[in-house]
Order: C-alpha cells, then structure tokens, then sequence
C-alpha cells in the first residue's frame, strides 16, 4: 500500500514482492524501492551494464548500493518494472503464463533496455496468443519485430471482405495501408483475368496469395525451424530434400556429366565380372560336366593365335570306350552342330569330333 503524508505526498515504500534481502542494486520507480540482483541487468543489458560499471568513481559509493543512493528510473511505471522483474524471479521457472497487457509491458522495457533475449521470450509467448491481425502488425512493427511472422495476419488483412477503417488505418500508418491496398487490388486483378466475374477472396490459391504478400511487404523467407532440418531428412512444407530412397541423389547424378567415383568404379567391377562370368561358363566341360542345354548363339569367334595353330596338331583317335566323352541330352540340340557358334575354345576343340 502507498502511505500519504498530510500534504498528499507519496512517501517512498519498499515494494511488497521485490524488496529482496539478498539483492545487491536498489532501483526507484515513482514510490516504490526495488532491491534485486544486478546480476540480471548486467548479463543481459547492455545499457544496464554501462551505467552501473560507469557511475561509481574512485572512493565514490557505486549507485544503487543501498536505499539512500537507489538508482532512480524516470518514465516507468512501478507496475510495469514489477511485470519485467517476474521474468527473472518466476517462481514457475520457464512456465510463464500473462496476458497480452502484461507481455507489451515486459516487451516495451526490454526493447528499451536492450534486454536481447526477454525479447525473444515476449516474441515466443506472443506467437501463442490469439491476437487480432490488425493489433499483431502494429505491435510488431513499433517493436521492430521480424515480420515474416506477420506473414498470416497480413494475408488475413488483405483477404478480408470489409477494408480497414478510420481507428485501423491510425495503428497500421500510411505506408501498410498503400500496402495493403496494393495486395488486395493485385488480387482482384488476378481473379479478374482468370475469368472470374464477381470474386470473393475465398477463391484465390492461398499459395498465390501468400506468395503475393510475400512481394508486396518485401517479407523473405519463414524464420527458421528446428523441424526443418530434423532427421526424418524433410523439407519445408513437407517435401523432402534428402530423402531416404535417395531420389534427389538421384537426379542430381543423372543432371551431372560425369558420374561420382564411386558409381564409376562400380560400373568398372561389373563389367569385370561380367566377363569373368562369360569365359567360365564358355570353358569346355570336363569329366562330362556342362552336357546340358546349348547356349544361345552368339557372333563367331575371331580367330586368334590358339586357334589358328590347333589345326597342325593331329587329333587323337576317337575311343568308343571313354567316359568322358560328352553325350548330348536326349531332346536338346546337339552343340557340336552350330558351326562353334557358341564362341570360345569349345567350338574350336569339338570341330576335331566331327
């Protein structure tokens, strides 16, 4: 309670929640002493720090160490001072739960202060309040607030059936009311020329429109998210930009004029096997194994040094009784009678049997 002398003076009290013992900085707003930790004010303002480290010299007593040499706030409210003091002296910890009269008060202080990150929290707990569109640019752009979050209240302005009013257009000034007005004649222009006689804005492409009000506002892209880069590999919007199977690798590969090394030496060590794999399965049989099915016919042979000295060596005498000689499969074809189409040593070695 604020005690009044007889002739209708404040007299100067402790304030009932943040006169605290162990602080170590006496602050004066209007009738009311604030002892806190100057601990808070110096990490995370610059304007604090500079004026608690400057305003003591030597053997002078440092300003705001006792109640007789508060430092003294000019043109702030007692109530709103004890609104930024909660950030700090939360007894919920991180769970901060205010209306919006409360947040523009802490943001108004901090935006004064240069307190960067109480900033950033007001920001974080104004996104979750239900804010009238109109009301949300105007606060964020007095406070000079990144406006690709406004991006929603903007396309909710510019689509909206009645223009702004009188009181609107005062919050909003001049140079967002020609912008706005910009946005919604473009949209009744496109409408326009997609043949549409009496449009409303429920028939234009909500992507149109927001990449219509991106360029009208000059707004870039949506400020970063800890989804967009998460490990699931999607992108914006849901789309993938790395993608488990691997399609967009993919198509960066076929796009490329020369394959990645590893895809070449691959293809290398395939066309290895590959040929590996023919001049196993042309060898001659041995022992009477191999006496399936023929292989299908392929180009003739060219002839080569093994084969063009074969004919001088004398064949050996058939034998009736051997046992390795190959007998062909009952129904297949008989292989020694493609001319050695099957290519390799096996035409060559089985022409002597004929």
């Amino acid at each position: 309670m604020v005690n009044q002398s007889e002739h209708g003076v404040q007299r100067v009290v402790h304030h009932k929640d943040y006169y605290i013992r162990g602080g170590d900085m006496t602050v004066l707003v209007e009738n009311h002493l604030y002892r806190v930790h100057s601990y808070f004010f110096e990490r995370e303002s610059l304007f604090f720090r500079q004026k608690l480290t400057g305003s003591a010299n030597d053997g002078d007593e440092r300003l705001g160490s006792s109640d007789l040499n508060a430092y003294t706030l000019d043109d702030v409210k007692s109530e709103d001072f004890a609104r930024f003091l909660w950030v700090f002296y939360n007894p919920k910890y991180s769970l901060y739960d205010a209306p919006l009269e409360v947040w523009l008060s802490i943001l108004h202080l901090a935006n004064r202060w240069s307190f960067i990150s109480v900033k950033d929290l007001t920001i974080r707990e104004l996104e979750r309040l239900e804010i009238e569109p109109v009301d949300k640019i105007s606060i964020y752009h007095e406070y000079s607030i990144n406006r690709a979050f406004l991006v929603p209240s903007y396309i909710a302005v510019c689509t909206r059936d009645k223009p702004l009013s009188f009181v609107e257009g005062s919050k909003l000034g001049m140079e967002t009311v020609l912008r706005i007005a910009d946005a919604r004649e473009r949209a009744r222009q496109r409408a326009a020329e997609s043949g549409i006689r009496s449009p409303t804005y429920e028939d234009f492409d909500e992507m149109e429109m927001e990449s219509m009000v991106r360029e009208v506002f000059g707004v870039g892209s949506r400020p970063a998210s800890p989804i967009t880069n998460g490990a699931n590999g999607n992108g914006i919007n849901g789309f993938s930009t790395t993608g488990q199977n691997g399609s967009s690798a993919a198509r960066a590969r076929s796009a490329s004029p020369e394959p990645p090394k590893g895809i070449a030496h691959n293809a290398k060590m395939g066309s290895i096997s590959s040929r590996l794999q023919d001049t196993a399965a042309n060898a001659p049989p041995v022992n009477g194994a191999g006496a399936g099915a023929p292989k299908p016919p392929g180009p003739p042979p060219k002839p080569s040094v093994t084969t063009q000295a074969a004919p001088k060596i004398p064949p050996p005498a058939p034998d009736a009784n051997a046992a390795n000689v190959p007998t062909p499969a009952s129904g297949a074809t008989d292989p020694n009678k493609n001319g050695g189409t099957d290519g390799g040593s096996k035409g060559s070695f089985s022409s002597f049997w004929s």
